[in-house]
């Protein structure tokens, strides 16, 4: 039996809904604001909410007349976004609403990340929630804070926050794909110590950039042979130290761990008689860089140009130093899944490297589905900062979501896909870290299952929705919250 009301045009309450969640600044960390609109929305609907002390939320919705007593499904995603803008924007993500541009099929934002992942999923859980002709049973909307900064609402959450036992993760991106298992993840910090001194008279400053990567998901994309800038910087560092000494001032590069780097920078002093010296090798070593990666970059670029002098740099020697330990810095694909060989089993993405308080900084995150490699992985990243005589944090472990293979919910979601659509739905152990790892883990007993429209280049700029993806994924939301009774 089908239950949806055909007379109703779900994928358009979903788009306004969605629209509406991307007014509120929802840059990681900044928890407050989209907790409040959501207190308030239950508060209006009359359904009754709980917060833990991250504002992780819960919000309770009776069962549907005949389903009151089925058990309780938890209907998950997470509130914060990867906020990444074009060089040209002027957004602020403090602030200013994301807005929305339709062209065909597909939705996207001017200029900025869109924030589907994972505003999609509130959209479905609300609309689930507030419309009467959605029949369904008990449903808890968890609505988790900073999924995108390493899990940290869902790693969190206490035993008894949740009461269902049935979770729909709703953050995958790609239509007809259930997600099963996903990878564990690692944040590690290496911090360098490093105290800048004078910089020699007679000397200029110079800033040299590279950038227009398309950067993406250092889960989903990190196979698909993008640049990473970060990477690119210091290769090009490392090339030009050797023919032109010069002394690093401030060195900056990618926005978030998790996402692949789009872009970096560095000033450096030098003599002035060998400035244009510099300009002349950058700009050779930036062709370098377009030629290399025009099969999968469009736009990118290497610059340089004067700026204002800084008051204080490295010296040469750590300069030099701290160089030639950055090229030793993996990035990209380390094992692929053996079993499934067409999917990632660990990754490292070199995703940022800053000015921090001890001298530099460089951010890292692993991924694996294989415990012990990601254990192993890790491990390597600890020994080479103890031989870098730097500072090594270790700042999340999340273990793997591992599959069950006797899962009666993937059994029924299967099925009914196949009903509804006539062709079968695939399965997949995803590379991106999902809370149902962290959730199950602190909840046991959990039956899940993480499933969602079309999605592309989450994490970056170019990110977009696909409109009718969005309607048939939560046409079979419906279906199977019809089936769970």
């Amino acid at each position: 039996m089908i239950h949806n009301n055909p007379m109703k045009n779900y994928t358009e309450l979903l788009l306004e809904i969605f629209e509406d969640i991307n007014k509120i600044p929802r840059k990681s960390g900044n928890r407050g604001p989209i907790t409040e609109y959501f207190t308030s929305w239950a508060d209006k609907q009359g359904f009754s909410h709980r917060e833990d002390h991250v504002q992780n939320l819960v919000i309770e919705i009776p069962g549907t007349d005949g389903y009151e007593n089925s058990p309780t499904v938890v209907l998950q995603g997470h509130t914060d976004m990867v906020c990444e803008k074009i060089p040209e924007s002027d957004h602020d993500f403090s602030k200013d609403p994301i807005v929305h541009l339709t062209q065909g099929d597909w939705l996207s934002a001017d200029g900025t990340s869109l924030g589907a992942d994972n505003g999609v999923a509130l959209a479905m859980a609300m609309l689930c929630a507030g419309d009467s002709t959605i029949v369904h049973p008990p449903l808890e909307l968890l609505f988790t804070t900073d999924e995108e900064v390493g899990l940290w609402g869902a790693d969190e959450i206490k035993p008894d926050f949740i009461k269902g036992k049935i979770l729909l993760n709703l953050d995958s991106e790609e239509l007809g794909l259930f997600t099963i298992g996903c990878a564990g993840a690692v944040i590690s910090h290496i911090d360098f110590p490093l105290v800048k001194g004078n910089v020699p008279s007679g000397s200029e400053a110079v800033i040299l950039k590279i950038g227009g990567f398309r950067g993406g998901h250092s889960g989903g994309d990190i196979h698909k042979h993008r640049g990473n800038a970060t990477a690119e910087l210091v290769r090009g560092l490392d090339g030009l130290y050797k023919e032109i000494p010069f002394q690093i001032s401030e060195i900056k590069g990618g926005s978030a761990m998790n996402a692949i780097s789009r872009s970096a920078e560095v000033i450096i002093t030098a003599p002035s008689d060998k400035i244009a010296e510099i300009n002349s090798w950058w700009n050779s070593f930036g062709a370098v860089v377009v030629s290399e990666n025009k099969t999968s970059e469009e736009n990118t670029f290497a610059e340089s140009h004067s700026t204002e002098m800084p008051t204080d740099a490295f010296s040469f020697n750590d300069t030099e130093d701290l160089i030639v330990k950055l090229r030793l810095v993996p990035h990209g694909v380390i094992h692929m899944n053996a079993d499934l060989p067409d999917q990632l089993e660990t990754s490292l993405n070199f995703g940022v490297i800053e000015m921090g308080e001890k001298g530099v900084r460089i951010t890292t995150m692993q991924r694996g589905s294989v415990k012990s490699r990601l254990h192993e992985i890790t491990d390597r990243i600890e020994t080479m900062a103890s031989l870098f005589g730097a500072d090594y944090t270790l700042e999340t472990f999340m273990d793997p979501w591992q599959p069950d293979t006797n899962s009666a919910l993937v059994d029924k979601s299967l099925t009914l896909w196949k009903k509804m659509y006539k062709e079968d739905a695939q399965l997949e152990v995803t590379h991106g870290a999902l809370e149902c790892g962290v959730i199950g883990g602190i909840c046991q007993g959990m039956d899940m299952i993480s499933f969602g429209p079309d999605i592309e280049n989450p994490h970056s700029p170019d990110e977009r929705l696909r409109i009718s993806s969005l309607g048939k994924s939560f046409d079979f939301l419906v279906e199977l919250l019809a089936s769970l009774k």
